[in-house]
């Protein structure tokens, strides 16, 4: 029932065109159950002149209008040509309805995980595997697209089909019924056995596949990487084993739906020999008439391949369950809250940040942030340093909400972090991020992502701030460049530039550098660090760095050792204070003096 309910939430405005086709597939069903009962009345009454049996009783036609179709055959098969033309044709209709219902449900259903997956906390994306995710927004989703075009109608389809054949079927001889439904049941028992057998089946083949999706994706993703460190054949190898998994999972689902189609069929095939045995029997004692032998003929088929139908009906029920369940996992994730404090984007924050008492882990990990105090003024530059994981991006990546924290406090302006709404404090923050995600666009675009409009003398201006300005005039088709996924055209250093510029564009009142200068050389870093100097004042920024050049723009360098703050000051405080900064200092001089 749940997997009905999901169908049904995505198909408000859509039940009139739904109910439309599954009255036409009646129609048609119901115009197709004609035809045998017109071939038993020309045999038995029409030619054979045996007195009219009429089902449901029907008025019995009169002897002069029996004589009439006697001497004019060729209107009967009119009429079953007639009869025919409206059976196809409403199961056109059926069919064109379902479709148009099952691709605006899709297209909903598509546009809702989208919009869903969009709002989801970032740490619920840094712990899901993105070819999994992309498997169930296309596959997934596809599976209960087909479901709803064919299955769901045909279901109906066939228990009428079932429910109107019996009564016509008892109508017209109550022992040939009996005879012609004895395996009918074992077939229902039997599809109903084999759906709860395959849905089990299609869960682990549907996890399969979005492993397989998973390996291939991070595999092309990081091309470069593979190529570089000679990594083709462990990537080949991991790709076979992958995709030998699913295979094998295919193969034994196959396996399983050949021997009930196989199985299924033979029994089939039992009930029509059983209705041809007894009904020649019955004809030949004079129970029943010749055009009652070729009905039932006709009806068993009618009958038992809707039944044996079933199979496939529940099979891709099964499917579409585990789909919806997919689906599901994922809709039912709590999305992030966008409650809170939000002006208009014409006001901006003064940037004056303080952290009380602020602990942090990750779920169900160790403290990596502890007892953190600190101050910073709005318009201050703060360079973060420490050793790799001492919590440094942690810390900044709590600033723009994309973690929550629950002990402790981050005030912003004096106003607790958590009572902003995040949307509108993520548009006063530029951060760089560790890792620098770049699209496949035009660098423009990239640049000006985070503006509503794009505003190329931003842009331009941006591109100049970050020393990405000359690089761009190189380029054929300067700031309209198409860049490859990922950046993969650029190189590391021109990828960091483009993520600064990308930041720097707002113009917000809070700029995170998080590791931004580590690909860039020498020279380009005392540029963009010159230009940053002019900015100073204008934003409260944040500069986390393992290099020390960068210093010469902080007013205060905050030390971070295992989580805690180790150290805070001035460069000329710090370098004569036994500790952590102190050693970072002399170890980097002389390495700059070998170097030199």
């Amino acid at each position: 029932m749940k997997s009905f309910a999901f169908v049904f939430s995505f198909a408000k405005g859509l039940k009139l065109r739904y109910t439309a086709a599954i009255v036409f597939i009646i129609l048609a069903a119901s115009f197709s159950f004609l035809n045998p009962l017109l071939i038993r009345f020309c045999i038995d009454t029409v030619l054979g002149g045996k007195a009219a049996d009429m089902p449901f009783n029907l008025p019995v036609p009169s002897l002069s209008t029996i004589g009439f179709l006697r001497n004019n055959l060729w209107l009967a098969g009119l009429a079953i040509v007639v009869v025919s033309i409206f059976a196809h044709g409403f199961t056109y209709m059926r069919s064109r309805f379902s479709a148009q219902v099952a691709e605006e449900f899709a297209r909903r259903l598509r546009n809702k995980l989208y919009d869903h997956i969009q709002k989801l906390p970032y740490a619920w994306h840094s712990k899901v595997q993105t070819g999994d995710i992309i498997q169930r927004c296309t596959s997934d989703v596809d599976t209960v697209r087909r479901f709803v075009a064919l299955q769901f109608v045909q279901l109906g389809r066939s228990i009428f089909m079932v429910l109107l054949i019996l009564p016509i079927m008892l109508t017209m001889n109550a022992k040939m019924t009996f005879y012609s439904t004895l395996v009918v049941p074992i077939v229902f028992v039997y599809a109903y056995v084999f759906f709860k057998q395959v849905r089990r089946r299609f869960k682990a083949q549907d996890e399969a596949e979005g492993y397989l999706t998973t390996t291939l994706e991070e595999s092309i993703s990081g091309i470069r990487i593979v190529k570089a460190f000679a990594r083709e054949e462990f990537e080949i190898n991991r790709f076979e084993k992958a995709a030998l998994d699913y295979r094998n999972k295919c193969r034994g689902l196959v396996t399983l739906m050949a021997w009930y189609w196989a199985s299924s069929d033979a029994l089939c095939m039992l009930q029509i020999a059983l209705v041809l045995i007894f009904g020649i029997r019955f004809t030949i004692n004079g129970d029943i008439t010749l055009g009652t032998l070729l009905a039932f003929s006709s009806y068993i088929g009618m009958l038992i391949w809707p039944v044996r139908e079933m199979g496939r009906i529940l099979t891709d029920m099964g499917r579409a369950q585990v789909s919806i369940g997919r689906l599901q996992e994922i809709l039912d994730t709590p999305v992030e809250s966008f409650d809170g404090i939000a002006h208009d984007n014409s006001h901006r924050i003064k940037g004056e940040i303080e952290f009380r008492e602020l602990s942090f882990s990750y779920e169900g990990g160790s403290d990596i942030l502890k007892d953190i105090n600190l101050k910073i003024a709005s318009g201050e530059t703060i360079v973060i340093l420490g050793a790799t994981g001492s919590g440094k991006s942690t810390l900044t990546n709590l600033i723009p909400r994309l973690f929550d924290y629950s002990q402790g406090q981050i005030l912003i302006d004096g106003i607790d972090l958590n009572s902003y709404d995040r949307q509108y404090l993520r548009k006063q923050i530029g951060i760089v991020l560790q890792e620098p995600f770049l699209y496949a666009r035009s660098l423009q675009e990239n640049i000006g992502i985070a503006l509503q409009n794009v505003d190329v003398v931003k842009v331009q201006k941006a591109a100049a701030e970050s020393a990405l300005e000359e690089t761009i005039s190189e380029f054929e088709h300067g700031y309209e460049t198409v860049i490859g996924e990922r950046g993969i055209t650029l190189s590391g250093g021109q990828r960091q530039r483009c993520a600064i510029a990308r930041a720097l564009v707002l113009n917000a009142p809070i700029i995170i550098l998080d590791d931004a200068l580590s690909a860039v050389d020498t020279e380009t870093e005392e540029t963009i660090l010159n230009n940053l100097k002019r900015r100073k004042g204008r934003a409260t920024t944040i500069i986390i760095t393992h290099r020390l050049s960068s210093v010469t723009l902080a007013d205060r360098i905050v030390v971070l050792e295992h989580g805690r703050i180790a150290q805070i000051g001035k460069h000329e405080d710090l370098i004569n204070v036994p500790g952590v900064y102190q050693r970072i200092w002399s170890i980097q001089h002389k390495l700059e003096e070998e170097a030199g």
